[in-house]
C-alpha cells in the first residue's frame, strides 16, 4: 500500500499491526469489567489508528473504527457495559474486514 508520503508499505506489515491493535482493543473488555484503567490504553489505540488513517486514507474502514472507539471514550455510563462489550466486538470485526481488504 502506498502512504501519503509515497512510501510503499507491505500489506503484511499493516496486517500484523492491525492484529496487535485488535488484541489491545479486545483487552479493553476485561480491563473495564475488572475496573482497571482502560481509558488511557484506549486513547493510545485511537492515536495509533489516527496515524494509520493519516498515512493511508484509502483505508476507509479505519475511520469507522476510530469513530466507534472515540464513542467508547466519550460514552462512559457504567450501567451500559453491554453496549461497551458489543462495540468492542464490532471493532474487532471491523479490523478483520480491514485485514481482508488489504
Amino acid at each position: 500500500m502506498m502512504t501519503k508520503y509515497e512510501i510503499e508499505v507491505n500489506n503484511e506489515i499493516i496486517c500484523s499491526n492491525l492484529v496487535r491493535l485488535q488484541s489491545q482493543i479486545f483487552k479493553l473488555l476485561p480491563m473495564r469489567e475488572e475496573e482497571q484503567e482502560w481509558e488511557k490504553p484506549l486513547e493510545t489505540i485511537i492515536l495509533e489508528l489516527l496515524g494509520l488513517y493519516g498515512l493511508c486514507p484509502e483505508l476507509e474502514k479505519v475511520f469507522a473504527l476510530i469513530c466507534k472507539l472515540q464513542g467508547l471514550l466519550e460514552y462512559k455510563e457504567e450501567e451500559n457495559f453491554m453496549l461497551y462489550r458489543r462495540t468492542i466486538f464490532e471493532c474487532c470485526g471491523l479490523i478483520d474486514r480491514i485485514k481482508l481488504s488489504l
